[in-house]
């Protein structure tokens, strides 16, 4: 494993632990997580974590992880979660939050652990309902600069910096300007789903799922060499065993891919969880199993 997170050969394996083991939602995600590990008869690599805007962090439950031996995905969105109000990416880049975002990268600091960092995550959200509501891409490229600046500052080098966007085809329009640089950002990271029959698709397989954001991307230039995570993946239905399988095989032949993170939830009625089914279960406890998304035994 590098400095910057990156495995020597295959890929970490992770998940969003919103629901235990049957399948139940819950918002004790450390008991999820105990739950989800228990079922599976192993640790999990990765664990994902939303915060909003105004929230302290690292919490009691991402010290647990860390000191399980786990790594942390960490996002801080620009919006706070108890009112749904937006700060606006202008003044973050502007330095009107200092005080806040220094606080926090102390505490990404004192984290004492290598944990991945996103600001924003999907930002095209945000753009999707205009630029008055968070701001413009350019805006947004400026806010991630001056947050990871702020947190160098505090001397949070632990930091792995991630990307994350969509990845979806419809905005390619908006990728150059949302990119903060290459000195900036350590990971490229997107969203592969197959939301099908809940928004009104047919099924895809996961090769077009996962791929054609990944061709455009290397062919766009952005971020080149990069390693590229999966940060939120998923099939909405309940026979997905072979959608979970086939994915494994994917990832395989895209060696850039380093990382998956299963969005374990059911948000607007998507219901992507792996707890939902016997099947499929089957199918992402096939991809724990494999050694390939076997990295911290």
């Amino acid at each position: 494993m590098s400095e910057k997170l990156e495995p020597a050969c295959g890929a970490w394996l992770g998940i969003w632990p919103r629901t235990r083991a049957d399948g139940t939602m819950s918002v004790d995600l450390g008991a999820n997580l105990a739950s989800l590990e228990e079922r599976l008869g192993r640790r999990i690599d990765l664990v994902s974590r939303y915060y909003g805007w105004g929230q302290e962090f690292p919490d009691a439950w991402d010290r647990q992880w860390r000191d399980g031996n786990r790594i942390l995905l960490i996002d801080l969105r620009a919006r706070n979660f108890s009112t749904n109000t937006y700060v606006s990416w202008r003044s973050i880049a502007d330095g009107e939050h200092d005080e806040y975002l220094a606080r926090l990268g102390a505490r990404m600091r004192d984290f004492g652990a290598p944990v991945f960092f996103s600001f924003n995550q999907e930002p095209e959200q945000e753009l999707e309902k205009g630029t008055r509501v968070a701001g413009t891409a350019a805006d947004f490229a400026a806010a991630y600069r001056h947050v990871r600046e702020v947190f160098a500052r505090a001397g949070a080098r632990n930091v792995v910096w991630v990307w994350w966007i969509m990845g979806y085809l419809g905005h390619t329009g908006w990728y150059h300007a949302l990119y903060p640089g290459d000195r900036y950002v350590d990971w490229i990271s997107y969203d592969p789903y197959d939301f099908n029959s809940c928004k009104g698709g047919g099924h895809e397989t996961p090769e077009q799922s996962v791929m054609p954001f990944l061709t455009w991307l290397t062919a766009s230039g952005i971020g080149s060499g990069k390693p590229v995570m999966l940060s939120e993946f998923g099939s909405n239905g309940t026979d997905r065993h072979d959608w979970y399988a086939g994915l494994g095989d994917v990832v395989k032949k895209a060696p850039r891919i380093k990382a998956i993170v299963s969005f374990n939830s059911n948000p607007g009625g998507c219901d992507t969880r792996v707890t939902n089914s016997e099947s499929n279960w089957r199918g992402f406890a096939g991809l724990a199993a494999d050694p390939y998304f076997r990295q911290r035994g």
